[in-house]
C-alpha cells in the first residue's frame, strides 16, 4: 500500500509538473528548451536556444546557444539565414546549412522550432538529468554492477514514472526478477548457479506471459531478423526486447556454470523447456 501510496503522489506531482511546464508560452528573449527524446532515451537531444521570434503558427525561431550533437535536427528545424545582427537576410539557411544537420550552426542560422517541444530551461535540464539518471540505472543491471539493490531498482520505476516516461517500467520489473535470481535480497550474497534456479523459472514465467500478452512484442522479439524501427518506435518495445534478451543470455550463462549440476532436476529441467520455448539452444 506504501508503495502504491507513492506512485500516486510522483504521478500526480509528475503530471502537474509536466502540464505546467506544457502550459507556459514563451516570449521574445526567453531562453528555452527544444527537447526531441529518444525511446532508447540514450539518444536524447536538445538545444538550448533564445527566442527571437514567434511565427504566426506559434512555433518559436531561436538562436542556438549549446545543443546536444548527433541528432538529425533536419527533420524537425527549419533554417533561417541571419546576418551579424540577427537579422534575416533572406538568403536559403539550408544552402547554408549543408548536409550536416547534426550540427547546428550558432552563427549565420537561426531555426524555427516546433512549439509542442519547447520547455522551460531549468525544467528541461532537470528532465534529462532525471531520464539520464534512470537509463544509468538501468545500465548498471545489465553491466551486473555487484552493488545494486532491487530497492534501487524499485525507486527508478518511480523516478520513471516522475519523469513521465513509465515505458521502461516493464522493463525494470524484468530486471527486478533477474537480480532477484542471482542475489539474496536482503544480504546482497551471490547465489550458487543451483540455488538461482528456482528464482529463473519465476522469471520467465514472466517472460511468457509477458510476450503472450503482446503479440506485437513477441513477433518482434523472436524474429531472425530484427525489425528495429519497429522496436524503437516504443520505449516500452524497445526496454523489453533488451531486457528479455540480457535475461536470456544471465541464464543461458548460468546454465553453463560449474554446480548447476546441482540442482532440483525437475526445477532445471522446467527451466530448460522454458528457454527452448523462447527458441534459445540448451544442453
Amino acid at each position: 500500500m506504501k508503495k502504491i501510496i507513492q506512485v500516486l503522489v510522483l504521478t500526480l506531482a509528475a503530471l502537474g509538473f509536466a502540464s505546467q511546464a506544457m502550459a507556459q508560452k514563451f516570449k521574445v528573449g526567453d531562453t528555452i528548451l527544444v527537447g526531441f527524446p529518444a525511446s532508447n532515451i540514450k539518444d536524447d537531444a536538445y538545444i538550448i536556444g533564445v527566442v527571437r521570434k514567434i511565427t504566426p503558427k506559434g512555433d518559436y525561431q531561436i538562436a542556438v546557444r549549446d545543443y546536444v550533437q548527433g541528432h538529425d535536427y533536419g527533420v524537425s528545424c527549419v533554417p533561417i539565414a541571419v546576418d551579424s545582427q540577427g537579422q534575416e537576410t533572406g538568403k536559403s539557411g539550408w544552402e547554408i546549412w549543408g548536409k550536416d544537420t547534426k550540427k547546428l550552426r550558432t552563427q549565420d542560422l537561426q531555426y524555427i522550432v516546433p512549439a509542442s517541444n519547447a520547455i522551460p530551461l531549468n525544467y528541461g535540464q532537470m528532465h534529462y538529468i532525471d531520464r539520464y539518471n534512470i537509463y544509468v540505472t538501468y545500465s548498471r543491471w545489465k553491466s551486473h554492477a555487484p552493488v545494486l539493490s532491487v530497492d534501487r531498482l524499485e525507486t527508478a520505476q518511480h523516478e520513471a514514472i516522475s519523469a513521465d516516461m513509465p515505458g521502461i517500467n516493464p522493463a525494470f520489473d524484468i530486471a527486478i526478477l533477474d537480480r532477484e535470481s542471482y542475489y539474496e535480497n536482503n544480504t546482497g550474497r551471490p547465489y550458487m548457479p543451483n540455488e538461482s534456479v528456482p528464482h529463473l523459472n519465476k522469471l520467465f514465467d514472466h517472460i511468457a506471459k509477458v510476450l503472450k500478452n503482446d503479440p506485437h512484442l513477441n513477433k518482434l522479439w523472436r524474429a531472425k531478423k530484427r525489425d528495429w524501427k519497429a522496436i524503437n518506435a516504443s520505449m516500452k518495445t524497445y526496454f523489453l526486447v533488451d531486457a528479455i534478451d540480457e535475461a536470456v543470455k544471465n541464464a543461458t550463462d548460468c546454465l553453463m556454470e560449474d554446480g548447476i549440476e546441482d540442482s532440483d532436476p525437475k526445477a532445471l529441467a522446467s527451466l530448460k523447456s522454458k528457454l527452448k520455448s523462447l527458441g534459445v539452444k540448451v544442453h
